[in-house]
């Protein structure tokens, strides 16, 4: 399935650049995922100078938030000054932070933040990590949360790669397909127009999603179709056994690291292709946004 940068791109996304794994593991991600926060690690590499991606990442994305971690040496690069350019360049278009691990000397995050917060003028925190990594969760998740990191959604959306797809048996006939993309709370499929006669809000007691190794069963109830193209997308809410909104536990548990790495690498993918097409000259930023990614 292809979709545009655009497409992607939609939905606030926050960025940690070169985060300490010691004390911030991948992990955290996940849960943060949960609670509708979509957070990314962006780890500096040999391939492409950090600076150039966190430019092509602005570029993509039109809400976003940095996190730097200022405690990671990178070659050529000076915290202060660099988040201080950015700063200046992009103004409200990009809101950026910094964390760092706990100083032994008392005065040193007091500095820190004077530097950050009031002479640079970041607006999305100068935070303090502890040595216990248990802690850093719900540091992180207080920042995400005191910078509306979720933006409009109450739950994140993962458009879907050849390798998702449902099936589920509506008066004797059986119907499957590949998804359109899903979330914790809704799904999605496209079909030819009058292909599936299902009426609004009505009920399909068992909907089978493989989701690339991940099986799960669930209701599901029509909530919206519209016009695509010259077919129909189907939006379905899931329902419990018990005729409550949503997974059940065990599959809401399941569903989230699956979901989380699907997304994540979707964004690689994009990145990759944005990065490869920058060899192009004449590439403005309009040809991003418009630029197709296979799924």
């Amino acid at each position: 399935m292809a979709i545009t940068v655009k497409d992607f791109a939609m939905g606030r996304k926050t960025f940690f650049i070169t985060p300490d794994l010691s004390l911030f593991p991948e992990t955290y991600l996940e849960d943060y995922f949960s609670f509708g926060y979509e957070c990314y690690f962006v780890e500096n590499s040999k391939i492409i100078p950090l600076k150039e991606k966190i430019e092509i990442m602005i570029q993509i994305f039109h809400d976003i938030i940095l996190i730097f971690n200022i405690d990671y040496n990178v070659e050529g690069i000076n915290w202060a000054e660099y988040i201080s350019e950015l700063q200046k360049k992009y103004g409200d278009r990009v809101a950026i932070g910094v964390t760092f691990v706990k100083r032994a000397d008392k005065d040193a995050k007091r500095k820190l933040e004077k530097m950050y917060l009031f002479d640079i003028g970041i607006t999305c925190g100068c935070i303090q990590l502890e040595y216990q990594k248990s802690s850093n969760f719900i540091i992180i998740q207080k920042m995400l949360n005191a910078n509306q990191a979720q933006g409009r959604r109450k739950n994140i959306r993962a458009l879907c790669t050849k390798a998702y797809t449902f099936s589920f048996t509506y008066k004797g006939v059986l119907y499957n397909g590949t998804l359109q993309d899903i979330s914790l709370s809704h799904f999605s499929f496209i079909f030819q127009s009058g292909k599936l006669p299902i009426k609004d809000y009505e009920k399909i007691d068992e909907v089978t999603l493989h989701l690339k190794g991940l099986f799960i069963k669930s209701g599901a109830v029509l909530m919206m179709e519209r016009a695509s193209g010259e077919n129909i997308l189907f939006v379905f809410a899931f329902v419990t056994e018990n005729g409550m909104n949503g997974l059940n536990d065990r599959y809401r548990q399941l569903i989230i690291p699956n979901m989380y790495q699907l997304m994540s690498s979707n964004c690689k993918n994009l990145m990759d292709k944005v990065i490869s097409s920058r060899s192009d000259e004449n590439m403005l930023s309009r040809d991003v946004d418009d630029m197709e990614i296979n799924l």
